[in-house]
């Protein structure tokens, strides 16, 4: 659910966060970056940090300001609260080796996708995402699969809130042709991604619904050299299967 911007907003609150988000975009930062970017006079900032260090939330290291471990307790709290973790993430595994391919579990949260676990095979290297990564649905295989399991009336307000940013010149950027593109996702069962979220990149991908109607994706990521258009069969089976193994342990557990 999207919530709708409320006019009685903290200012400081904003501020503080904006702070954080450019520590982490730019693995750290100067005073002299943070007061450019953040438009406020280097004493106030030097505020914001002083108390966000006092906290824990940042470390000072010869004049470069990063963020503070204690941030790992509230995202791995966030990330337990997802119940279906584990099943998640022994199916990844198996699909990556399946597959010989990087995979992502992704999920939708205020109608972004979030990269939450990834499952790399032996000898490969990641091709795309981090862990904590928020994404634009449209850009990727397993967040247009997303997309084609919401309700209409939900991606419209995506769509309305957050619009089509494009990344590339191959990236959705109109709703008519995002409207098509989730149909054909709907009656094919997958959704593949070429070069929309970054060039020479291409993505296959599955929805699934968790626990508390939680909506989920399954990725592949690879070059595109690396997959057939459309994709193999044995590639998207593989991507059923993984769901089926997830749903099936769900409801055990």
């Amino acid at each position: 659910m999207i919530r709708k911007t409320s006019a009685r907003q903290v200012k400081s609150v904003r501020t503080g966060f904006r702070i954080i988000e450019i520590l982490q975009n730019h693995d750290g930062a100067g005073l002299d970056e943070l007061e450019r970017q953040v438009g406020l006079a280097k004493s106030t900032v030097h505020n914001y940090l002083s108390t966000l260090e006092s906290m824990g939330y940042v470390v000072e290291r010869d004049g470069t300001y990063y963020l503070g471990l204690r941030f790992l307790t509230h995202g791995m709290a966030a990330k337990s609260r997802l119940r279906i973790r584990g099943a998640v993430a022994d199916s990844l595994g198996t699909l990556a080796e399946s597959v010989d391919q990087p995979v992502w579990w992704i999920t939708e949260e205020h109608g972004r996708g979030l990269f939450v676990e990834s499952a790399v095979p032996d000898g490969a290297t990641p091709v795309y995402g981090r862990v904590g990564k928020r994404s634009y649905l449209h850009t990727h295989a397993p967040g247009k699969a997303i997309l084609a399991s919401l309700p209409a009336t939900y991606v419209e307000d995506i769509v309305e809130h957050h619009g089509l940013t494009a990344h590339t010149k191959e990236t959705i950027q109109k709703a008519e042709r995002l409207d098509s593109e989730l149909a054909a996702i709907r009656d094919r069962g997958y959704a593949v991604g070429d070069g929309e979220s970054a060039l020479g990149v291409r993505s296959v991908g599955v929805a699934f619904e968790g626990p508390a109607s939680g909506h989920h994706g399954i990725g592949i990521f690879g070059y595109s050299h690396d997959f057939s258009t459309p994709p193999d069969r044995e590639v998207t089976t593989a991507l059923g299967r993984a769901v089926a193994d997830i749903d099936a342990e769900t409801e055990v557990n």
